[in-house]
């Protein structure tokens, strides 16, 4: 930020008006070759003067004049919205930065090393919030010119009229309106609330509850957004998808994505929600967070010679579970970050086990496993209805003990240890019946998470 010159921000704010008086005075533009074209005398002379008009407006000291006394006061500006949950909600917006980082499978605003700041109010006075998200320095640190007004940059001094006092009193009419403090923060009877309990299982009876008042995070939206589209559209990525077509053209990989949703906000006046979704045009782009669907072609059945379903082919299907925990297991460090790391994969590990059982529990029929080699524990699990077949009696006393459910866990832990001995072949010794209890545990635990919820896996 250092480098930054008075020459350079005086160029970005130049770049900017001219910007927005090409948009203005296109239409004008347009009249005035025609005037001269059709020999048209009038038109030519209004337009001349529309054009000569906007020219004024969008000159250094007019249009600072009304961005920092009229547009300053119209705009709320924050990382959060309340326009975002529902367009008719006059809440207070919120400019949230990161208190502490989130662990590495969580994603939120906190991610964002330089959120956009948004903006809503009065439509007209948003071209303020473009003024103050332009990038004096887009290629080192990416240095946005809010980021110099919030900071008193000296190399802002004269940028903003050409009377040096008058320079100084729009930044720090800028600074005032981008710093305005929420000391009373107020919401509005469209917003959304939650009560969340304080005390666990006590706040009922305590009645301690907090009432949480979510925003749109249109920072996060908004950096998504652009992700999506600079990967979806980009050049390299145009070419590539083309490419797949000729015959004798270079074939390289290229991003598709499908299944992706967008939720529409402001309807056909987006700029009635915030700047940054008048930008996205409304749009707001939903990532697919279903669970994963198993189907005749995908699901994991086992075959008349496999002795147990804990094998290789069960370790495929938990592919994204098991790297993550062994990403995990591979750092050095115990932090909180690790460890939330590793109860992820632990749980994305389980939950595909869980569903797959599940899947051949429901899609088979009953008596399936006769004839297979898996153990009977196994056969108990995955073929819950046999004991209901002719000739089954024994095969439905067993079952009803339910003492197999703990050889279930112990599959499961030797299982899990072998798959991180076969990865960790120098720390195998450190993987024992210690780490085989603490996957069996886990196993259990959601075992009984499963019978609470009466899905039927167990």
């Amino acid at each position: 930020m250092n480098s930054i010159s008075t020459a350079k921000v005086q160029q970005v704010i130049e770049a900017f008006l001219s910007e927005q008086l090409h948009k203005k005075s296109d239409s004008d533009q347009k009249k005035l070759a025609q005037a001269l074209a059709l020999s048209d005398p009038e038109t030519e002379a209004l337009a001349l003067a529309n054009l000569e008009e906007l020219g004024i407006k969008y000159s250094l000291d007019v249009w600072m004049a009304d961005a920092a006394n009229r547009m300053a006061k119209q705009l709320t500006f924050g990382t959060h919205i309340s326009k975002g949950i529902h367009p008719d909600a006059k809440g207070d917006n919120v400019n949230a930065s990161a208190l502490m980082p989130l662990p590495n499978h969580l994603v939120g605003s906190q991610i964002l090393s330089k959120p956009a700041l948004d903006a809503n109010g009065n439509a007209a006075a948003l071209p303020l919030a473009s003024f103050f998200n332009l990038e004096v320095d887009a290629i080192i640190n990416k240095t946005k010119l809010r980021d110099l007004i919030q900071n008193d940059h000296p190399a802002l001094s004269g940028c903003f009229h050409s009377d040096m006092a008058t320079s100084n009193d729009f930044q720090t009419q800028f600074k005032l309106a981008l710093n305005t403090p929420l000391t009373q923060p107020s919401t509005h009877e469209r917003n959304k609330q939650l009560l969340w309990p304080r005390q666990g299982h006590h706040a009922i009876a305590a009645d301690d509850y907090v009432c949480l008042v979510p925003l749109h995070p249109s920072a996060l939206t908004h950096a998504l957004y652009q992700r999506i589209n600079s990967q979806r559209y980009s050049e390299a990525n145009k070419q590539a998808r083309d490419n797949r077509k000729k015959k004798n053209a270079t074939q390289t990989p290229y991003l598709s994505m499908h299944d992706l949703a967008y939720v529409q906000l402001g309807g056909t006046k987006p700029q009635n929600i915030s700047q940054l979704t008048s930008s996205q045009g409304g749009k707001n782009y939903l990532l697919p967070s279903l669970p994963p669907r198993l189907n005749a072609g995908t699901a994991l059945l086992p075959s008349k010679q496999q002795t147990t379903f804990f094998n290789n082919s069960l370790k495929y299907h938990c592919y994204f579970g098991i790297e993550t925990l062994l990403a995990a297991l591979a750092h050095s460090d115990n932090t909180m970050a690790i460890r939330a790391q590793r109860d992820a994969g632990i749980d994305m590990i389980i939950g595909v086990i869980l569903s797959s059982a599940q899947h051949l529990q429901q899609t088979l029929p009953a008596g399936w496993s006769r004839g297979h080699q898996l153990s009977m524990a196994e056969k108990y699990w995955l073929d819950p209805h046999r004991g209901t077949l002719k000739d089954e009696t024994i095969f439905q006393q067993q079952q009803a003990l339910g003492t197999w459910q703990k050889d279930i866990e112990q599959l499961f832990g030797l299982w899990l240890n072998g798959i991180l001995q076969k990865a960790f072949p120098k720390q195998a010794n450190h993987f024992t019946d210690t780490e085989r209890l603490a996957w069996r545990q886990a196993l259990q635990t959601a075992i009984k998470a499963s019978q609470r919820r009466q899905e039927g896996v167990f």
